[in-house]
């Protein structure tokens, strides 16, 4: 194994005190809250940004030779066919989200998003004036995607569906039949589908990303795909991602919002993003740094298993499996209190930061979200406290 995965907490504290993550609480707490690994960002990344820093590029710069490398990359590894026309250079996935609601909603219209699901989805919606329709994922049911509730989901101002694969926070991973049923129902209700693939990279158990636009035609022409780097390659201050739209008409409408309502130059492929994060992403794309993707997901799936050994071992922790993210949603809530206060709770008690359950919609209560994106040193030590903090406190 590489030794950039073997930190301990001294290392990792000295090494990114200056990332949010290691900052936001004291020096003692254990951060396994937002979702961003430990991990430096592979030698070749780094290497590409100092020397466009000693080749002083931090003017405005052309993205043509990147936009191109990103339709490669979704034409033969998502078998979506994309021309670099058909690529939208973003700041990170957020933006795409909001940019899907500008798209294909008007005020009062409405959208589907599971339950659980990525807050911004719902921050997203909310600001875009958008209602949002749950479809609640069961944990009973391993979180698998039910067409028929689905279908319910669905009234005359539905437009838009919110789509993350893999999912956060819950971690699955979605069949290509689960992924022809979103297909099928939103061809044939005229919605619009905003997939979220930016965790496409972190699978478990040898599973394969497959692509939601890439299944056929109608249901491309009607997706909008965001990808990024920062869950892989722990580039999350790059800011950098990138929105596909095959649909001519849909990418040109997407671009003019962006110009419109952020007040993009007239290339608006280069809002949001910088000549650095534009000489990282050449490399992240390239073949070259596939050995750092295939180490960490080894890597990462020796924690994953480490965290449900220790974690069932703790007799009212129920789990659902880890399919692909570096995030763990377990259900405390035998544990008799609600995911604010076991948040809190873990805090003051263990010293170990999460993310409250109740964050990522109603179906959330009870849970919380633990980010093992760490060593097995850094993780070992947290489930310790989590142990000692949680007994006691049965309900």
């Amino acid at each position: 194994m590489h030794p950039i995965f073997d930190l301990s907490l001294k290392d990792v504290a000295q090494r990114r005190m200056p990332a949010r993550k290691w900052r936001k609480y004291d020096q003692d707490v254990i951060p396994l809250w937002i979702a961003d690994h430990d991990f430096p960002p592979p030698t070749e990344v780094r290497q590409a940004i100092r020397e466009a820093l000693d080749m002083s590029d931090t003017g405005y710069t052309d993205s043509s030779e990147t936009l191109q490398l990103m339709a490669e990359k979704v034409t033969t590894k998502n078998k979506i066919s994309a021309s670099p026309a058909d690529v939208y250079v973003t700041q990170g996935v957020l933006p795409t989200i909001w940019l899907a609601c500008k798209f294909a909603c008007k005020p009062g219209d409405e959208a589907v998003v599971t339950d659980p699901m990525y807050y911004p989805f719902f921050e997203s919606a909310r600001a875009a004036e958008v209602k949002m329709n749950y479809l609640r994922l069961d944990a009973e049911e391993g979180y698998r995607f039910d067409d028929e509730r689905f279908k319910m989901a669905i009234t005359p101002r539905t437009k838009l569906i919110f789509v993350c694969n893999p999912h956060n926070p819950t971690g699955r991973v979605m069949t290509r039949d689960e992924l022809r049923c979103i297909a099928d129902i939103a061809v044939d209700h005229e919605l619009t589908v905003m997939s979220d693939e930016l965790w496409e990279d972190i699978l478990f158990d040898g599973r394969k990303h497959v692509s939601l636009a890439s299944l056929n035609p109608n249901i491309a022409d009607r997706t909008i795909t965001a990808f990024g780097f920062s869950k892989t390659f722990g580039v999350a201050g790059l800011q950098i991602g990138y929105a596909v739209a095959t649909d001519k008409m849909m990418m040109q409408k997407i671009k003019s919002i962006g110009i419109r309502d952020t007040g993009n130059p007239d290339e608006p492929a280069l809002r949001g993003t910088g000549s650095l994060s534009l000489a990282a992403a050449k490399v992240m794309l390239s073949g070259r740094v596939d050995y750092y993707v295939r180490q960490l997901v080894a890597y990462l799936q020796e924690v994953r298993d480490q965290a449900y050994q220790r974690l069932s071992e703790m007799e009212l922790v129920r789990l659902a499996p880890l399919e692909g993210t570096y995030l763990i949603f377990p259900d405390l809530g035998n544990y008799g209190m609600s995911s604010n206060q076991l948040t809190e709770h873990l805090l003051n008690k263990a010293r170990v930061a999460v993310e409250s359950g109740a964050e990522f919609g109603p179906a959330g209560e009870g849970h919380i979200r633990i980010n093992i994106g760490t060593s097995k040193e850094i993780l070992n030590e947290a489930l310790n406290r989590i142990e000692l903090a949680l007994k006691g406190t049965k309900n």
